[in-house]
């Protein structure tokens, strides 16, 4: 069995946001460049991971400190939940 958790943010400028921060408390850090790159290709791989893994959940950890919220869930290739109110990069990924 295979199960993947996929924890993303509302938009991209987000996720360069939380990249400044880290960096800022002394961890790692890329170039925006970099980080486009990487959050491009993450989001046209979820559709692929979605219909190959047994089990997928998607999470919007958008809100600092709070428990992610479940975006989507899908076993086997079949989406079994979808929050009501998605992200514009969700629409995109899942065509």
């Amino acid at each position: 069995m295979i199960e993947m958790r996929y924890v993303a943010l509302r938009d991209f400028s987000m996720h360069v946001e939380r990249v400044k921060m880290r960096a800022d408390a002394g961890g790692h850090s890329a170039p925006e460049s970099v980080l486009r790159i990487i959050y491009a290709a993450s989001i046209r791989n979820l559709a692929r991971a979605i219909r190959e893994m047994d089990f997928v959940h998607v999470y919007d950890n958008s809100t600092w400190g709070l428990t992610p919220s479940v975006l989507l869930q899908a076993e086997s290739g079949e989406v079994v939940y979808l929050a009501e109110d998605i992200p514009d990069w969700m629409a995109i990924a899942l065509g």
